[in-house]
């Protein structure tokens, strides 16, 4: 018959020696953490740890650094809270404006694809919703602005050349 093995674990040692364990194990971890945070993103990061019922303090990086970021914080005044939320709001603003000028431009576009469609056939306008048909009266009419100026551009060279031609007939 064999022998079973027998193994001691952390089960068996008092409570309070486990909790006490894991606490550090935890810590440790989090200081690691708070130190690549601090690291990573250029900040002061202080930990500050108590226990109820007992008097001891854990602290991180050392009590007095953990107490001076603390009363830094305290200190800061809140108006520059209020500076940065503004420039906070300023810039959500920005990217709001820029993401309506986008859907405008994909508007637009989706209407230009919309009526080379319906004008190579490949759509009947009887399938165009009430939206697509505003679109497309708007394309229209700006349409129908470029080209009447791209018509007077013409006319004008034309007037020039006429004008140059008979300058030089006149001369000849």
């Amino acid at each position: 018959m064999s022998r079973k093995r027998v193994c001691l674990t952390t089960s068996e040692l008092d409570e309070g020696v486990k909790r006490k364990k894991k606490l550090d194990e935890k810590l440790a971890s989090l200081c690691k953490k708070a130190y690549e945070l601090s690291i990573l993103c250029d900040v002061k990061v202080g930990i500050v740890s108590s226990i109820p019922e007992k008097t001891d303090v854990f602290a991180w990086p050392s009590l007095p650094e953990a107490q001076k970021i603390v009363n830094d914080h305290i200190a800061f005044p809140k108006h520059k809270v209020t500076m940065h939320n503004n420039f906070l709001q300023s810039i959500v603003e920005k990217r709001e404006e820029e993401v309506r000028k986008l859907e405008e431009t994909l508007e637009k576009m989706e209407i230009e694809n919309l009526f080379n469609e319906l004008f190579k056939g490949n759509k009947l306008l009887n399938e165009v919703n009430v939206g697509e048909t505003k679109g497309l009266l708007k394309l229209i009419a700006v349409k129908r602005v470029q080209f009447e100026q791209r018509k007077i551009q013409v006319n004008e060279v034309a007037a020039n050349n006429n004008v140059a031609e008979e300058n030089v007939v006149g001369h000849a």
